[in-house]
């Protein structure tokens, strides 16, 4: 009898267990999608789903026409849905019928109970990025000065847990992208972290949003860049949440920081060399002169640090940019030529620091405009790394980027080195863009743009006219870049495209980049999808057909 029992209790327990582990196996494979009444009877609908350790919520987006989209990450693809609170009918052709657990597919349409729709979409593969803030979204997207804090969450196209810590700060970044109704932002993570497709470990990184529809036109950028020999900051796209909604694709950036530079960090060692001085309490100090009657911009601008570190010749990260954006810079210096340099690190130079970059930026500008019509290097080299500007130079012509002698164009300087050109930054006004500026048709594949275009940086058309450096972008781009861009522009492309297409979808219905007439139906919304899915890759083919006669256009220029 007691041995009977024995058995009894061990076969209760082993019940349990099984219980135990298929209630965990449920909750962890299940989307629970509650629907409860809001204000006015609108439905608020949030999917909560588990990744491992890891839950999360998302909240539904609701159209202008009424529709309800819950944006889910790729992992959720294949997962039992159970619903809570008010009940969900699917869709399928004229009819309607109850469910229980059915299986999430990406685009299933069901019919609330007041008869809205509600349509489940899953994004691509890539990582996700959740923020909770303290405060409302509208706390820093109404104010680019605002900033907040909060928790992040970062998880791999897989659903695995990358970083789960503090957010120290949310900011809003961008000149032009900041008056998109899709905001960038700057954020710091409290403690660093290796993302994904990434080498390195920083806090530091940028949510890049653009006017860019294809989501891509950086990443072409990036990889040119590091074959070309001008370097990049590493860069993934992401899916943004931000306090359980939907954002968009964005492109992750790590900053452009000293510390992710591999870099002398001058501004760190200049605080260490001052430490009775806060940023509050410096004061600026000007050359007191404007670049003329019409231009009010101040030549040079500086801080009153009393103490230097020992070497001051590097780092130094420099931005090229134009005379709007250098009025509301900390520090920085007008080039004789008309160039509005703005010191990006150190932000706040010394007069020390000030003197010594601006003089040896100048000198750069000088030995640029002296070694025109010259077949070697013998100034130029004692002066800039020449691989750099080589591939700063062919990035920016073969973009025909609209910025390349304006603004975004970074430059920097280690100590005891040379000026270098990069990282590259910032394509999304390039790669055919409908534009006619300065008599440069921007969309026409054909003609030279770096080498022509008027504008306050006039450094790629002395280069270009140094014999030796000519011969070095012909060289560069026979053998390096033509044979890419034809692989690019004969499958890379397309197949960057596909990865991302289901996100850019989900990014094209939450920002209303497409729409049809008509009632919100189930079939009104798999039109929309479907649109969706056709105007990104219309975008893409856009960039594809422009890239397919410009890599010709330069190589019977160049080597034809």
């Amino acid at each position: 009898m007691y041995k009977k029992w024995k058995v009894m209790g061990l076969l209760l327990l082993l019940g349990i267990f099984l219980l135990f582990c298929f209630s965990a196996m449920k909750q962890s494979h299940t989307v629970y999608i509650s629907i409860r009444s809001g204000d006015g009877e609108v439905p608020v609908i949030t999917a909560q789903l588990t990744s491992g350790e890891t839950s999360i919520s998302i909240d539904a987006w609701c159209s202008d026409t009424g529709e309800y989209y819950l944006f889910l990450p790729s992992w959720a693809e294949g997962r039992l849905i159970q619903t809570e609170g008010s009940g969900l009918q699917t869709v399928s052709g004229e009819g309607s019928k109850s469910f229980s657990l059915p299986i999430l597919s990406s685009g299933q349409s069901f019919r609330l109970e007041g008869g809205q729709t509600l349509t489940i979409l899953t994004g691509s593969q890539i990582p996700s990025v959740y923020l909770t803030l303290k405060h409302d979204l509208s706390h820093i997207s109404s104010d680019q000065e605002q900033s907040d804090s909060g928790q992040a969450l970062i998880l791999s196209g897989d659903g695995e847990t990358v970083y789960a810590g503090g957010l120290e700060k949310i900011k809003g970044r961008g000149n032009t992208s900041w008056e998109q109704e899709k905001k960038p932002y700057n954020i710091t993570l409290q403690d660093s972290v290796t993302l994904p497709g990434m080498t390195g470990q920083t806090t530091d990184y940028s949510l890049v949003s653009s006017s860019d529809l294809t989501f891509l036109r950086n990443r072409i950028s990036n990889e040119m860049g590091e074959l070309a020999g001008t370097g990049s900051m590493a860069c993934i796209r992401v899916n943004l949440y931000i306090n359980n909604s939907f954002e968009g694709v964005y492109e992750l950036y790590q900053r452009i920081t000293p510390e992710n530079m591999d870099l002398t960090d001058l501004e760190e060692l200049t605080e260490q060399a001052n430490p009775l001085r806060s940023e509050e309490s410096l004061n600026q100090l000007t050359t007191g002169l404007t670049l003329d009657d019409w231009n009010q911009s101040i030549t040079g601008k500086w801080w009153d640090y009393e103490n230097n570190p020992e070497n001051i010749t590097g780092g130094y990260i420099l931005e090229a940019d134009n005379a709007m954006r250098y009025s509301g810079e900390a520090s920085g210096f007008i080039l004789e030529s008309g160039a509005y340099m703005v010191a990006k690190s150190p932000a706040y130079l010394s007069e020390a620091q000030y003197q010594y970059i601006s003089s040896y930026v100048q000198e750069c500008e000088n030995v640029m405009r002296e070694s025109v019509g010259l077949d070697d290097y013998q100034a130029l080299s004692a002066y800039i790394d020449i691989p750099s500007f080589v591939g700063k130079y062919l990035v920016e012509e073969v973009s025909k980027n609209i910025d390349c002698s304006s603004t975004s164009q970074y430059f920097y300087k280690d100590q005891d080195g040379l000026l270098h050109a990069g990282p590259v930054w910032d394509y999304d006004w390039a790669y055919g863009v409908e534009r006619i500026q300065e008599e440069i048709d921007y969309m026409d594949p054909t003609g030279f743009s770096a080498r022509d275009i008027p504008g306050s940086l006039i450094w790629w058309q002395l280069l270009y006219y140094n014999n030796a450096f000519y011969r070095d972008v012909v060289s560069l781009y026979e053998n390096v870049l033509y044979p890419w861009l034809n692989e690019l522009v004969e499958t890379g492309l397309n197949q960057w495209a596909q990865e991302l297409s289901a996100s850019a979808v989900m990014d094209y219905l939450r920002w209303g980049r497409v729409s049809v007439g008509g009632e919100a139906s189930a079939s009104s919304t798999a039109t929309l999808m479907e649109a969706a899915g056709q105007a990104y890759m219309d975008q893409v083919e856009q960039v594809r057909s422009f890239l397919s006669a410009r890599k010709e256009f330069l190589y019977s220029e160049w080597a034809g």
